[in-house]
């Protein structure tokens, strides 16, 4: 049994695995979304489909568990999965999208209105009693953290890419985050917070050791000793990015801009000498993760372009001038 949690933890974890699933569909072209891409020749229209149907499923047999139905009651779907995904495949994006935010939107509601003693209650189902909201609530926040991790490895995908494609695409992230910053005087960046208490200077550090990180994986691939990775893994998340960073405490502008583009350049070198085969070929990187290098690389360039927007909202907003 899964540990049971308060009514308000499962709640944010309905509305952030939902959060984080609207984010990887934002990293679709709309071309994407009726296409065929995924496992099984579902298309993410489907797959977005899918989740908003089992959303509205699950909540409805909540409802009926807690008004005295026994769980087992409440009738199967008349059509399987991959059924419902031929219908809904060309189905319109934005109507599905409408559907999906409004049943999880109904999921939340009704999660956030539950007691703890409700979660826990037993009720029957397969012929036995067993907390059924419970088991639903967990279920259903990682029923849509995998769909969202099945295009996540789509979008960072050599059926996506192809070798040039995805090398165009890498290139890119790292000058557009390094446009960022054009004009802007050293003393801005190192005193106007743009990220909490993070300036942009502590912003290209934490980019940089992460492209470390990712140079030294690309040195190894696919045959990679995760020992030689212990100064990016071994700890807590932000013991590390706070450890990386003060290592690199020393460096003025002019010294992490440099380590930026070598880095850069070292990376994609490595990818250049690379085969097909070695690039699509998975392996292990730490935290227990293992993906293809591209996927890797996918990841942390969607970081990077992730920070790189932080910095251009910044100067947009005014908070950034030069």
């Amino acid at each position: 049994m899964a540990e049971l949690r308060t009514p308000e933890e499962y709640t944010d974890r309905l509305i952030q695995s939902y959060r984080r699933f609207s984010e990887t569909l934002a990293l679709l072209e709309p071309e994407e979304y009726t296409s065929p891409c995924l496992p099984d020749g579902w298309t993410p229209v489907a797959t977005v489909a899918h989740v908003a149907f089992w959303d509205d499923y699950q909540r409805r047999r909540m409802e009926a568990a807690l008004l005295g139905a026994w769980a087992e009651q409440m009738p199967r779907p008349a059509e399987d999965n991959d059924t419902r995904a031929a219908v809904d495949g060309s189905r319109a994006w934005e109507d599905v999208l409408v559907e999906a935010e409004a049943n999880r939107q109904k999921l939340v509601d009704f999660s956030r209105g539950l007691t703890p003693e409700q979660i826990t209650t037993v009720y029957r189902e397969g012929g036995q009693e067993r907390p059924v909201l419970q088991i639903l609530l967990e279920q259903m926040s990682r029923h849509v953290r995998e769909h969202g991790q099945t295009i996540a490895s789509y979008c960072g995908s050599w059926q996506r890419w192809g070798r040039a494609g995805f090398r165009q695409f890498y290139a890119r992230q790292s000058w557009n985050f390094l446009d960022t910053i054009s004009a802007l005087s050293e003393h801005t960046c190192l005193t106007v917070p743009v990220v909490g208490e993070w300036s942009v200077r502590d912003t290209l550090t934490h980019v940089l050791v992460w492209d470390e990180y990712c140079s030294a994986l690309a040195k190894q691939w696919p045959t990679v000793e995760l020992a030689t990775l212990a100064p990016w893994v071994e700890g807590n998340l932000d013991d590390l990015n706070e450890r990386l960073m003060a290592e690199k405490a020393g460096m003025g502008m002019i010294d992490l801009l440099d380590g930026l583009v070598t880095v850069h350049r070292r990376i994609l070198r490595c990818y250049d000498k690379l085969s097909d085969e070695a690039i699509q070929t998975a392996a292990e990187y730490g935290w227990g993760q293992k993906d293809t290098l591209m996927g890797v690389l996918y990841t942390f360039a969607s970081h990077t372009a992730e920070h790189a927007a932080h910095l251009y909202e910044a100067r947009r907003d005014g908070v950034l001038q030069g």
